[in-house]
Protein backbone atom coordinates (compact mmCIF):
# COMPACT_ATOMS: atom_id res chain seq x y z
CA UNK A 1 0.00 0.00 0.00
CA UNK A 2 1.42 3.40 -0.75
CA UNK A 3 0.34 7.42 0.42
CA UNK A 4 2.46 8.58 -2.33
CA UNK A 5 0.81 11.77 -3.38
CA UNK A 6 1.48 13.23 -6.75
CA UNK A 7 0.25 17.07 -7.37
CA UNK A 8 -0.29 18.70 -10.73
CA UNK A 9 -2.14 18.11 -14.03
CA UNK A 10 -3.02 14.67 -14.23
CA UNK A 11 -4.16 14.69 -18.38
CA UNK A 12 -5.97 12.08 -19.55
CA UNK A 13 -6.19 9.38 -16.84
CA UNK A 14 -6.69 6.54 -19.22
CA UNK A 15 -3.25 7.24 -20.90
CA UNK A 16 0.02 6.43 -20.12
CA UNK A 17 1.60 8.83 -17.59
CA UNK A 18 3.31 11.63 -19.97
CA UNK A 19 6.70 11.57 -18.56
CA UNK A 20 7.44 15.01 -19.80
CA UNK A 21 4.26 16.25 -17.30
CA UNK A 22 5.58 18.19 -14.04
CA UNK A 23 4.15 16.49 -10.90
CA UNK A 24 4.90 17.53 -7.20
CA UNK A 25 5.76 14.23 -5.65
CA UNK A 26 4.42 13.80 -1.43
CA UNK A 27 5.72 11.07 0.33
CA UNK A 28 2.44 11.63 1.78
CA UNK A 29 -0.79 13.57 1.34
CA UNK A 30 -0.36 15.84 4.82
CA UNK A 31 1.62 18.56 4.37
CA UNK A 32 3.93 19.82 7.75
CA UNK A 33 3.84 23.91 7.54
CA UNK A 34 7.18 23.93 6.31
CA UNK A 35 6.23 22.04 3.45
CA UNK A 36 3.38 23.95 2.57
CA UNK A 37 4.89 27.25 2.53
CA UNK A 38 6.91 25.82 0.09
CA UNK A 39 4.25 24.50 -2.10
CA UNK A 40 2.07 27.61 -1.61
CA UNK A 41 5.72 29.37 -3.35
CA UNK A 42 5.92 27.15 -6.00
CA UNK A 43 5.81 30.10 -8.20
CA UNK A 44 9.12 30.34 -8.55
CA UNK A 45 9.95 26.83 -9.98
CA UNK A 46 7.81 27.30 -12.82
CA UNK A 47 4.71 25.42 -11.42
CA UNK A 48 1.85 27.89 -10.80
CA UNK A 49 -0.15 27.92 -7.04
CA UNK A 50 -3.16 30.11 -6.34
CA UNK A 51 -4.48 30.78 -2.79
CA UNK A 52 -8.03 30.97 -2.11
CA UNK A 53 -9.45 32.16 0.80
CA UNK A 54 -12.67 30.56 2.14
CA UNK A 55 -13.86 33.02 4.56
CA UNK A 56 -17.26 34.04 4.42
CA UNK A 57 -18.69 37.54 6.54
CA UNK A 58 -20.74 36.67 9.56
CA UNK A 59 -22.35 39.61 9.52
CA UNK A 60 -24.72 38.59 7.21
CA UNK A 61 -27.07 36.09 6.79
CA UNK A 62 -26.65 33.61 3.93
CA UNK A 63 -22.64 34.86 3.07
CA UNK A 64 -21.81 31.30 3.04
CA UNK A 65 -23.83 30.34 0.01
CA UNK A 66 -22.53 33.80 -1.68
CA UNK A 67 -19.13 32.91 -0.65
CA UNK A 68 -18.67 29.41 -1.27
CA UNK A 69 -20.23 30.43 -5.59
CA UNK A 70 -17.39 32.78 -5.50
CA UNK A 71 -14.77 30.33 -4.11
CA UNK A 72 -16.11 27.93 -6.77
CA UNK A 73 -15.48 30.68 -10.00
CA UNK A 74 -12.25 31.57 -8.64
CA UNK A 75 -10.75 28.14 -8.65
CA UNK A 76 -12.62 27.64 -11.82
CA UNK A 77 -11.04 31.08 -13.60
CA UNK A 78 -7.74 29.89 -11.99
CA UNK A 79 -7.45 26.46 -13.91
CA UNK A 80 -8.26 28.54 -16.94
CA UNK A 81 -6.02 30.98 -16.46
CA UNK A 82 -3.01 27.94 -16.30
CA UNK A 83 -2.66 27.36 -12.69
CA UNK A 84 -1.54 23.62 -11.84
CA UNK A 85 -1.90 23.93 -7.77
CA UNK A 86 -5.29 25.31 -6.13
CA UNK A 87 -4.88 26.41 -2.56
CA UNK A 88 -8.15 26.61 -0.36
CA UNK A 89 -7.42 28.59 2.78
CA UNK A 90 -9.32 28.82 6.28
CA UNK A 91 -6.48 31.23 7.56
CA UNK A 92 -7.40 35.05 8.65
CA UNK A 93 -11.01 33.93 10.50
CA UNK A 94 -11.68 37.25 12.78
CA UNK A 95 -15.07 38.77 14.81
CA UNK A 96 -16.28 39.25 10.85
CA UNK A 97 -14.68 36.31 9.15
CA UNK A 98 -15.88 32.71 9.07
CA UNK A 99 -14.69 30.06 7.60
CA UNK A 100 -16.46 27.85 5.10
CA UNK A 101 -16.57 24.27 6.48
CA UNK A 102 -13.47 22.67 4.83
CA UNK A 103 -15.07 19.37 3.56
CA UNK A 104 -17.63 21.56 1.76
CA UNK A 105 -15.35 23.77 -0.18
CA UNK A 106 -13.00 21.13 -0.89
CA UNK A 107 -16.15 18.93 -2.30
CA UNK A 108 -17.70 21.86 -4.18
CA UNK A 109 -14.73 22.89 -5.85
CA UNK A 110 -13.86 19.46 -6.85
CA UNK A 111 -17.14 18.49 -8.56
CA UNK A 112 -17.51 22.02 -10.25
CA UNK A 113 -14.00 21.58 -11.97
CA UNK A 114 -15.37 17.83 -13.06
CA UNK A 115 -18.53 19.11 -14.26
CA UNK A 116 -16.35 21.60 -16.70
CA UNK A 117 -13.77 19.18 -17.61
CA UNK A 118 -11.15 20.72 -16.45
CA UNK A 119 -10.39 19.08 -12.73
CA UNK A 120 -7.75 17.24 -14.00
CA UNK A 121 -5.61 20.06 -15.50
CA UNK A 122 -5.00 20.73 -11.32
CA UNK A 123 -3.76 19.54 -8.05
CA UNK A 124 -6.44 20.76 -5.14
CA UNK A 125 -4.51 21.32 -1.80
CA UNK A 126 -6.77 22.13 1.59
CA UNK A 127 -4.91 24.85 4.31
CA UNK A 128 -6.92 23.87 7.05
CA UNK A 129 -7.77 24.22 11.25
CA UNK A 130 -10.65 22.10 10.88
CA UNK A 131 -8.91 18.07 10.23
CA UNK A 132 -7.68 16.78 13.54
CA UNK A 133 -8.77 13.32 13.65
CA UNK A 134 -8.56 10.46 10.70
CA UNK A 135 -12.04 10.44 9.59
CA UNK A 136 -11.90 14.56 8.57
CA UNK A 137 -8.44 13.89 6.41
CA UNK A 138 -10.11 10.49 4.63
CA UNK A 139 -13.01 12.84 3.93
CA UNK A 140 -11.09 15.20 2.66
CA UNK A 141 -9.30 13.23 0.59
CA UNK A 142 -12.47 10.98 -0.28
CA UNK A 143 -14.08 14.40 -2.18
CA UNK A 144 -10.77 15.38 -3.72
CA UNK A 145 -8.12 17.06 -1.90
CA UNK A 146 -4.37 16.25 -3.08
CA UNK A 147 -2.98 17.31 -0.08
CA UNK A 148 -3.87 18.74 3.54
CA UNK A 149 -2.07 21.42 5.51
CA UNK A 150 -3.79 21.09 9.46
CA UNK A 151 -2.01 23.45 10.78
CA UNK A 152 -4.36 24.09 13.87
CA UNK A 153 -3.22 20.33 14.50
CA UNK A 154 0.42 21.09 14.69
CA UNK A 155 0.29 24.57 16.78
CA UNK A 156 -1.97 22.08 19.22
CA UNK A 157 1.03 19.56 19.25
CA UNK A 158 3.74 22.34 19.99
CA UNK A 159 1.51 24.11 22.63
CA UNK A 160 1.22 20.34 24.24
CA UNK A 161 4.82 19.93 24.28
CA UNK A 162 5.03 23.70 25.60
CA UNK A 163 2.49 22.69 28.65
CA UNK A 164 5.31 19.32 28.99
CA UNK A 165 1.78 17.35 28.21
CA UNK A 166 3.95 14.97 25.74
CA UNK A 167 7.30 13.71 26.76
CA UNK A 168 10.08 16.66 26.83
CA UNK A 169 12.60 14.45 24.97
CA UNK A 170 10.22 14.51 21.81
CA UNK A 171 11.15 17.00 19.35
CA UNK A 172 8.92 19.59 17.89
CA UNK A 173 9.94 17.61 14.60
CA UNK A 174 9.54 14.32 16.09
CA UNK A 175 6.17 14.93 17.10
CA UNK A 176 4.68 16.22 14.11
CA UNK A 177 6.12 13.00 12.46
CA UNK A 178 4.28 11.01 14.77
CA UNK A 179 1.47 12.48 14.38
CA UNK A 180 1.45 12.46 10.56
CA UNK A 181 2.23 8.84 10.50
CA UNK A 182 -0.58 7.82 13.05
CA UNK A 183 -3.03 9.98 10.31
CA UNK A 184 -1.30 7.87 7.56
CA UNK A 185 -1.95 4.44 9.48
CA UNK A 186 -5.62 5.31 10.22
CA UNK A 187 -6.40 6.21 6.33
CA UNK A 188 -4.00 2.66 5.35
CA UNK A 189 -6.87 1.02 7.87
CA UNK A 190 -9.65 2.72 5.90
CA UNK A 191 -8.45 1.59 2.24
CA UNK A 192 -7.76 -1.83 3.05
CA UNK A 193 -11.36 -2.07 4.09
CA UNK A 194 -12.31 -0.81 0.89
CA UNK A 195 -9.81 -2.73 -1.21
CA UNK A 196 -7.91 -0.17 -1.83
CA UNK A 197 -4.22 0.11 -2.30
CA UNK A 198 -3.15 3.76 -3.10
CA UNK A 199 -3.57 6.85 -2.49
CA UNK A 200 -4.44 7.93 -5.51
CA UNK A 201 -6.68 5.94 -5.93
CA UNK A 202 -8.57 6.82 -2.68
CA UNK A 203 -8.75 10.50 -3.22
CA UNK A 204 -12.00 11.30 -5.03
CA UNK A 205 -13.67 8.06 -4.61
CA UNK A 206 -15.85 9.50 -1.95
CA UNK A 207 -16.80 6.15 -0.93
CA UNK A 208 -19.09 7.30 1.83
CA UNK A 209 -22.88 7.60 2.75
CA UNK A 210 -24.24 10.85 3.73
CA UNK A 211 -26.53 10.85 7.00
CA UNK A 212 -28.70 13.90 7.79
CA UNK A 213 -27.95 16.09 4.74
CA UNK A 214 -30.73 17.41 2.62
CA UNK A 215 -30.90 16.10 -1.16
CA UNK A 216 -30.52 19.07 -2.60
CA UNK A 217 -27.56 19.70 -0.72
CA UNK A 218 -26.08 16.56 -1.71
CA UNK A 219 -26.72 17.21 -5.69
CA UNK A 220 -25.28 20.85 -5.24
CA UNK A 221 -21.98 19.78 -3.66
CA UNK A 222 -20.89 16.32 -2.84
CA UNK A 223 -22.86 14.80 -6.23
CA UNK A 224 -22.99 11.23 -6.40
CA UNK A 225 -23.24 10.42 -2.55
CA UNK A 226 -26.33 8.18 -0.91
CA UNK A 227 -28.27 10.27 1.10
CA UNK A 228 -31.23 7.48 2.11
CA UNK A 229 -31.92 9.71 6.00
CA UNK A 230 -32.67 13.38 4.37
CA UNK A 231 -31.79 16.44 7.18
CA UNK A 232 -30.17 19.70 7.07
CA UNK A 233 -29.24 22.25 3.91
CA UNK A 234 -26.33 24.73 3.12
CA UNK A 235 -28.36 27.28 5.42
CA UNK A 236 -28.50 24.94 8.22
CA UNK A 237 -24.57 23.97 8.06
CA UNK A 238 -24.11 28.14 8.31
CA UNK A 239 -26.08 28.71 11.35
CA UNK A 240 -24.22 25.73 13.13
CA UNK A 241 -20.82 27.30 11.45
CA UNK A 242 -21.42 30.73 12.90
CA UNK A 243 -22.85 29.11 16.22
CA UNK A 244 -18.85 27.51 16.77
CA UNK A 245 -17.66 30.84 15.35
CA UNK A 246 -19.38 33.05 18.06
CA UNK A 247 -18.09 30.78 20.93
CA UNK A 248 -15.08 31.44 19.86
CA UNK A 249 -15.45 35.30 19.28
CA UNK A 250 -17.43 36.08 21.89
CA UNK A 251 -19.37 39.57 22.07
CA UNK A 252 -18.75 39.94 25.84
CA UNK A 253 -15.35 39.89 27.93
CA UNK A 254 -15.39 37.09 29.89
CA UNK A 255 -13.05 36.64 32.49
CA UNK A 256 -12.24 33.00 31.80
CA UNK A 257 -10.42 32.44 28.40
CA UNK A 258 -11.27 29.12 27.92
CA UNK A 259 -13.18 27.12 25.52
CA UNK A 260 -15.39 24.27 27.06
CA UNK A 261 -13.78 21.10 26.37
CA UNK A 262 -15.01 19.37 23.53
CA UNK A 263 -14.32 15.80 22.24
CA UNK A 264 -16.73 13.07 21.63
CA UNK A 265 -14.49 9.50 23.08
CA UNK A 266 -14.12 10.36 26.89
CA UNK A 267 -15.65 11.88 29.49
CA UNK A 268 -14.92 15.08 30.73
CA UNK A 269 -16.52 16.69 33.54
CA UNK A 270 -16.76 20.44 31.90
CA UNK A 271 -17.16 18.01 28.40
CA UNK A 272 -20.15 17.14 26.37
CA UNK A 273 -23.14 15.12 27.92
CA UNK A 274 -22.75 11.33 26.98
CA UNK A 275 -24.91 8.74 27.60
CA UNK A 276 -22.79 6.87 30.14
CA UNK A 277 -21.51 9.36 33.12
CA UNK A 278 -20.14 8.32 36.63
CA UNK A 279 -23.47 9.08 37.79
CA UNK A 280 -25.06 7.08 35.32
CA UNK A 281 -23.47 3.86 35.75
CA UNK A 282 -23.11 4.57 40.05
CA UNK A 283 -27.37 4.29 39.43
CA UNK A 284 -27.26 1.69 37.45
CA UNK A 285 -25.34 -0.35 39.61
CA UNK A 286 -27.28 0.25 42.22
CA UNK A 287 -30.07 -0.53 41.16
CA UNK A 288 -28.90 -3.48 40.25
Amino acid sequence: MSLTAYIGPQGNLFQELDEDRKFIKLKSPILTNEQFEKLSGINEFNFKAKTISILFDSSKKGAMKDALDSVVAQASKAVREGYEVIILSTRGTSHTKAAIPSLLAVSAVHHHLITEGIRTNCGLVIETGEAREIHHFATLIGYGANAINPYLAFETIEDMRSRSMIDESITHDKAIDNYIVAIGKGIFKIMSKMGISTIRSYTGAQIFEAVGLSQNLVDNYFKGTPTRLEGIDVDTIEEETLLCHAIAYPDEIIEANDLPVGGHFAYRQRGENHMFTPETIFLLQDST
